[in-house]
């Protein structure tokens, strides 16, 4: 009776944890990352060591699935996070909301007003994913992204600079319920960013080598992780969670998103925001 009791508890205090606790363990991690991505560091307990050897810092949020259950005010650890860390950019993989037709109305004023407190000098970008369209939601979260300062790409591409660094980011619309397109041309930008939902459609990019680095989202990691169950989806079967690199040049990174979908639960897979510090040129990166 005692073993059972036991099981018992340990089972409610999990699904506590699992509903209460990690949903709010905001991890942030920082890479730092060079034109040569066979050298791709994480910095996340020393980030503020490489600042003279950074040229731009990218922020990388996604699949926020605001809802009923999930509501504004869970932005304020990422808004005090972006203060603190001040990044150049602000990028959104996708998600924003979970479903426009369950989407309580009231909520948002209150959310553009999270997401406008969210700057970079250099702006912020969006696309969309595919819960996005849930509800036929995309027009309402377009106007959403739009009125809160993102500028939303769908399949278009941006060229932006500062006095350190240039960069180009092409945006594809969501390749489940969208209508994406890949055809971006190289520029002469001397960074190349590609915006995708789905990770798995990084297999649809046919000049990988174009670009330094593919940022998605959607996975949120497999949001439960349990030993022995792992729970993958559509879009993200091949491609699930952290960092890939192809041919030495191109880094694909994963972020685990910051909601929650189907249940309101996160178990081994906590809320992250991903800084991207990238590198100054080569020689001096190299003397790290």
């Amino acid at each position: 009776m005692y073993i059972l009791y036991g099981i018992m508890i340990t089972i409610a205090l999990l699904l506590l944890y699992m509903v209460f606790i990690e949903p709010r363990r905001l991890k942030k991690k920082h890479y730092f990352i060079r034109k040569n991505k066979m050298q791709v560091l994480d910095i996340s307990n020393a980030y503020d060591l490489y600042e003279e050897n950074t040229n731009m810092i990218i922020a990388h949020i996604s699949d926020t699935h605001f809802s009923r259950l999930y509501k504004p005010y869970r932005l304020n650890r990422v808004i005090r996070s972006i203060m603190q860390t001040s990044p150049d950019l602000i990028i959104f993989t996708g998600d924003l909301i979970d479903n426009y037709k369950k989407w309580p109305s009231s909520d948002t004023k209150r959310l553009i007003e999270k997401l406008k407190k969210m700057s970079a000098p250099m702006g912020k970008i969006a696309i969309l994913g595919n819960h996005d369209y849930s509800g036929d939601g995309q027009y309402f979260v377009s106007e959403v992204l739009k009125e809160s300062g993102f500028t939303l790409l769908k399949n278009e591409e941006i060229f932006g600079s500062n006095e350190h660094i240039s960069i180009n980011i092409a945006g594809v619309d969501d390749c489940i319920k969208g209508s994406p397109k890949f055809d971006f041309e190289a520029t002469l930008a001397q960074w190349h960013l590609l915006l995708i939902h789905e990770p798995d459609s990084v297999q649809q990019v046919e000049n990988l080598q174009n670009y330094d680095l593919i940022l998605a989202g959607h996975s949120h990691g497999g949001q439960i992780r349990l030993p022995f169950v792992r729970y993958k989806h559509p879009g993200a079967t091949t491609y699930k969670r952290g960092l890939y690199l192809f041919a030495n040049k191109t880094l694909l990174s994963i972020n685990n998103g910051l909601g929650m979908s189907v249940v309101p639960m996160r178990l081994g897979v906590p809320p992250e925001i991903i800084y991207y510090h990238l590198a100054k040129d080569e020689k001096i990166a190299s003397k790290d």
